[in-house]
């Protein structure tokens, strides 16, 4: 009998504790957009592809995931300067600067990287976001995303 109870408590544990996992990863994966790409641009043979986004720090910033692609070979980069430069995000009726967090070479033509962006404190839940910038390393040109996050 005790042999039963013990065992009864056991699996009352492991679904309750099942439970708080998924849960978990479900409230912690709701930020993290998992779309295939949030949207891309194209100007002179340059390709700018904006993966996904996670909002971090209780909503105080965002960090945008993103590939770039060129058609000619490769970009002139040192890889301690930022590979975008000029970020510009309009979120909603705010516009705030954004900064090159990482990149890294992916192969000649392909690089991919983050971008660390402060959010405006107050937004409403669902966003539209307007991104652009005219300088992708050395080359000149206008890359503009739109896409909408969520709180």
């Amino acid at each position: 009998m005790k042999m039963y109870l013990r065992l009864k408590y056991f699996l009352r544990a492991f679904v309750i504790l099942t439970c708080l996992l998924v849960g978990w990863t479900f409230a912690d994966s709701k930020h993290l957009r998992a779309e295939s790409i949030l949207g891309s641009s194209e100007d002179k043979g340059i390709k700018l592809t904006l993966d996904n986004y996670k909002i971090q720090h209780y909503g105080q910033e965002m960090i945008v995931h993103y590939t770039i692609q060129t058609a000619s070979g490769s970009l002139i980069n040192d890889d301690s300067l930022a590979l975008i430069k000029d970020l510009d995000f309009s979120i909603g009726s705010s516009v705030v600067r954004g900064k090159d967090a990482w990149h890294k070479k992916i192969s000649n033509q392909k690089y991919q990287g983050a971008i660390k962006v402060d959010l405006p404190q107050y937004r409403p839940a669902i966003s539209n976001v307007v991104f652009s910038t005219d300088s992708i390393s050395n080359q000149k040109g206008m890359w503009t995303i739109n896409f909408q996050i969520q709180k």
